[in-house]
């Protein structure tokens, strides 16, 4: 036996959420062996900006009950929060951004710890400085002089900090008193009494203010925005009816206006909350977004993209109550404006700002600037090597509305010419001109899930049909399909004609005589019986044909049983004579099934395929989602006209393609992931009439 298989490689750049959970969801899907490369300057991975904060009161911006990092497991968060010293968060808690970067980081282990053996992650601690787009395979080049060859790379870039307005970045080159709110430094070395500015009215400030009140800093703070809007925060509503029709939705800026005040006043009415209006918009906000033709984006962008901010991001209830308690007291101030002037003079900045409604100049006195504005996304301006190297070889096209970069649906880069790219992805912050809504959780975790599942879908196209000359003949084989009619099972004997060796796979134990029978008129020598899987509808004659004929027995690896004399594993070859059959793991409908691939050609499915259909997964370890991945990924890439052979049929046929199956198969075809699962989760079966003997039988070799 031997592997004909060579892992691939995906380099992933940016260890933060986004690229912690595209990692995560490929190690949870592959079928195939692979390399993880994930590429994080940062010594931890998991946090990023948003989570890496060591303050315990920056709390979440969303409740727990809805930061699952699993589309298709909403309980997933709740549930580690319960099983690791947080009993007492409910689904409404607002809990610590920290502790949510403990579970992106055990979200990650847990991931790497169940991974297949043939699926690796590696750390590196590094930064990527230049990507070499080659016709079938990426070049990340690291600032330490090491360069990664991959078949995938994904741009899990994250936030880039903002850029100052230009009176203020005029002075920031002579000033250690002027920071960045993400900067570690941004509230240290502060008396007590200093006076602070903090420009920009939206999250970051919401963080400074609560880091400052966590610290007992009682001087005056002053906030500036142009709109000097103040934070709304999370309340408890009943929900809104969806009130927009795609098809028929407003074209322009003003239109959609008038219909969410519209909408909001009817909510009023019938005393709801705006917040339910506005959460009615959440599913549909990126297709809305992409129906408004280019002026009326930029409109939006201009006149309410400050507004929409402002009630779309909400806070937690109990850090509203810190903001307010601020400004009742007099610590905290607004300002509608724009910076007109920032000068030094002795140990203070002096600030001018030119009011927003009465062009009035009104003059601050501060110790320290701290700048709040958020993220910068604008990809014309960032200045990063990575970037430079990608506009440079026009690898990317910056967005039109200077907002991140343009990609494909799935989130491929398009080029400067705008071709997308089948080798470089992004997700997250870099979606923004094309998506609007695309840096929260909810956002993120889908995009994260649907790109692993586009990334293994597009490695290895035909990973389990390599050959090395497809025009050289064939080596024949001698082929027969058996049926037990009890069990409605398949037995197929596969052997050499010209060495006479031959193989039994999946036989049954009523019918030993039937197969010896066969052998010997075909005068055939008997080296092998194969498993598909332990089965549980059926006991096998591997024990009772090793009796007779002196075969081996061979079993999946990882299958739970210790009497077979070999075990073979995923891309391993067998061979009888000149005949190959290889080994394609295929878990699901049990955790250690395997499909068998006979040269090149005829492909025994056992249970996770049938014609027309496939096997439970409602015990012995199953895992839809797992089968889904197995037979989409790895059986569905193989040639169209490749022959399936099930371990089962109930309906009389024998034999179908791979072809055929994609297209017709209705558990599989037109369905999602997510549809499939809810389907096989929900068959509500008997149990197979001999399981509480067969099983047991079939873990001893058939041992009644």
């Amino acid at each position: 036996m031997n592997s004909t298989i060579s892992p691939s490689t995906i380099a992933i750049i940016g260890g933060g959420l986004s690229g912690s959970l595209v990692a995560a969801n490929i190690m949870r899907k592959a079928t195939m062996p692979l390399f993880i490369k994930l590429v994080e300057r940062n010594q931890e991975v998991g946090r990023g900006v948003a989570y890496g904060t060591p303050v315990e009161c920056h709390l979440l911006n969303v409740p727990a009950g809805k930061m699952s990092a699993f589309p298709d497991e909403p309980n997933h968060f709740l549930n580690w929060l319960h099983r690791n010293g947080h009993e007492e968060v409910k689904a409404s808690t607002f809990v610590p951004r920290k502790v949510y970067g403990d579970y992106v980081q055990a979200t990650l282990s847990e991931a790497e710890a169940s991974a297949p053996a043939y699926v690796m992650l590696e750390r590196i601690v590094d930064e990527a400085i230049a990507i070499e787009n080659k016709s079938d395979n990426v070049i990340v080049k690291l600032s330490r002089g090491e360069s990664l060859y991959v078949q995938k790379a994904v741009l899990a870039l994250g936030n880039f900090p903002a850029s100052l307005p230009k009176p203020v970045a005029c002075v920031e080159n002579h000033n250690n008193n002027i920071r960045d709110a993400w900067s570690s430094q941004a509230i240290a070395d502060l008396n007590p009494e200093d006076s602070i500015l903090l420009i920009g009215s939206g999250l970051t400030m919401v963080d400074a203010v609560v880091a400052l009140h966590a610290k007992g800093f009682h001087g005056k703070i002053h906030a500036v925005s142009r709109h000097g809007l103040k934070p709304c925060s999370h309340k408890s509503t009943i929900p809104y009816p969806t009130f927009i029709d795609l098809e028929t939705a407003p074209k322009t800026a003003r239109e959609l206006l008038h219909l969410v005040r519209q909408q909001v006043r009817t909510a009023d009415d019938h005393g709801l909350d705006w917040r339910a209006v506005i959460d009615a918009l959440r599913p549909v906000t990126q297709e809305i977004w992409q129906t408004l033709p280019l002026k009326e984006q930029k409109r939006f962008l201009r006149h309410l993209k400050a507004y929409w901010e402002v009630h779309r991001h909400l806070i937690a209830p109990e850090i509203a109550d810190v903001l307010d308690a601020a400004e009742e007291s007099g610590q905290l101030s607004y300002y509608a404006g724009r910076i007109q002037t920032c000068q030094q003079f002795d140990h203070k900045l002096t600030v001018s700002i030119s009011e927003r409604e009465t062009q009035a100049k009104i003059v601050l006195h501060v110790n320290r600037i701290i700048n709040c504005t958020g993220s910068n996304c604008n990809y014309r301006s960032l200045q990063h090597p990575l970037l430079a190297s990608l506009q440079e070889q026009r690898l990317i096209r910056p967005n039109v509305l200077s907002m991140g970069i343009d990609t494909a649906v799935n989130g491929a880069l398009l080029d400067a010419d705008g071709n997308t790219s089948e080798l470089l992805y992004t997700l997250g912050t870099p979606r923004k001109g094309n998506l609007w809504e695309t840096t929260a959780v909810p956002e993120i975790r889908v995009q994260a899930a649907n790109l692993a599942q586009d990334l293994l879908k597009s490695l290895n196209p035909m990973p389990y049909a390599v050959v090395e000359n497809w025009f050289a003949p064939k080596p024949a084989m001698l082929f027969r399909q058996l049926f037990d009619k009890e069990s409605s099972t398949y037995t197929y004997l596969i052997a050499d004609p010209q060495t006479k060796e031959a193989i039994l796979v999946d036989p049954v134990s009523e019918q030993v005589e039937r197969d010896i029978q066969i052998l010997r008129e075909l005068g055939l020598t008997l080296r092998y019986c194969l498993e598909t899987h332990i089965h549980a509808d059926h006991i096998t004659a591997t024990r009772q044909l090793k009796g007779i004929t002196g075969c081996l027995s061979i079993m999946p690896e990882n299958a739970q049983t210790t009497c077979a004399d070999s075990y073979i594993a995923d891309g391993k070859m067998l061979h009888i004579g000149n005949v190959q059959i290889q080994a394609i793991a295929t878990p699901g409908h049990t955790d250690s099934h395997m499909a068998y691939l006979v040269n090149n050609t005829h492909l025994l499915t056992g249970d996770a395929l049938f014609i027309r259909g496939c096997g439970r997964t409602d015990f012995q370890s199953g895992d839809a989602g797992l089968l889904y991945d197995a037979v989409t990924q790895k059986l569905f890439t193989l040639p169209d006209d490749t022959l399936v052979y099930p371990a089962h049929d109930y309906q009389g046929q024998t034999v179908s393609t791979i072809g055929e199956e994609k297209r017709w198969n209705p558990r599989f075809a037109g369905h999602s992931r997510s549809q499939f699962m809810m389907l096989m989760n929900n068959l509500n079966l008997p149990y197979p009439k001999k399981m509480s003997e067969a099983v047991p039988a079939n873990q001893h070799g058939g041992k009644v």
